[in-house]
């Protein structure tokens, strides 16, 4: 199954049971957003590209910052919620169907900015898709991008006694793998690669970028915290009340990577 058909198949259903906010740009689940971790600076009048766009909200929201964003995502089913959502929030945003890996439909330095929460990793190659970046920055240009930490892709909860903790397998098997997504009756199965912190590194470097920031965010303590509270403040919360159902593991370890990198 390619990721087009998987995320084809599970839009609806995510969408549905996912909050994510309307009204700051989320890096992650149950941690900070750009509001609080200010890595894009005043976005007002910038041209912003977020690549893996999904259904649109971080677009949206930088719209609604004064932005002129646009949207690139593989999934139609993804693409219809994002161009609803817009016209619910009375903003014009752009979204296009297109691969991460190929931005011809964009002229070489036409952004000041490209963004992507949780697309990367869908890439099959890491080079391509941060070289297409780099060509469509202009000079000074910013490439924010939020990840899965490479430690949740190659983990697994274990127990010890009453005891629940995160066990790392094989942190270097690069090997593309199958795992499978189910929310409801929908059923998704994707297949990936995994990447080290060293992999993304790397060829952020070899690409010209220069790396900035680096970030592994602490979640907030959700256990502690209201649902209004959590809605207030975390612009990204799983699928629902569910995402608290391992919050005893997600608070211990980094569930996701944030790079800064600037194209000199």
């Amino acid at each position: 199954m390619s990721v087009k058909e998987g995320w084809n198949i599970i839009s609806k259903a995510y969408q549905e049971k996912t909050r994510i906010s309307l009204e700051d740009v989320h890096w992650g689940p149950i941690s900070g957003g750009e509001s609080e971790l200010k890595l894009l600076g005043d976005v007002k009048g910038k041209k912003v590209l977020e690549v893996g766009c999904g259904g649109g909200q971080n677009a949206i929201v930088l719209s609604k910052w004064g932005a002129k964003s646009v949207g690139l995502d593989i999934s139609e089913e993804q693409l219809g919620h994002a161009r609803k959502l817009a016209r619910k929030e009375g903003v014009k945003v752009p979204f296009y169907q297109g691969n991460m890996e190929d931005l011809s439909r964009f002229r070489n330095g036409s952004f000041d900015i490209v963004v992507s929460a949780f697309g990367v990793g869908y890439s099959e190659s890491l080079e391509k898709t941060f070289q297409e970046a780099f060509r469509v920055l202009r000079k000074n240009g910013l490439f924010v991008f939020a990840e899965t930490h490479p430690m949740i892709d190659r983990g697994r909860i274990i127990r010890h006694g009453k005891r629940r903790t995160w066990e790392i397998s094989n942190y270097f098997d690069r090997r593309k793998h199958t795992w499978t997504w189910r929310i409801e009756q929908k059923v998704a199965k994707f297949r990936t690669c995994h990447r080290t912190l060293q992999d993304y590194f790397s060829a952020l470097i070899r690409t010209g970028f220069t790396v900035e920031r680096f970030l592994e965010p602490e979640p907030y303590p959700l256990e502690k915290m209201t649902i209004e509270e959590r809605d207030r403040t975390a612009p990204y919360i799983g699928d629902g009340e569910r995402s608290l159902k391992n919050f005893d593991i997600w608070k211990k370890i980094p569930f996701t990577i944030i790079f800064k990198a600037r194209k000199p």
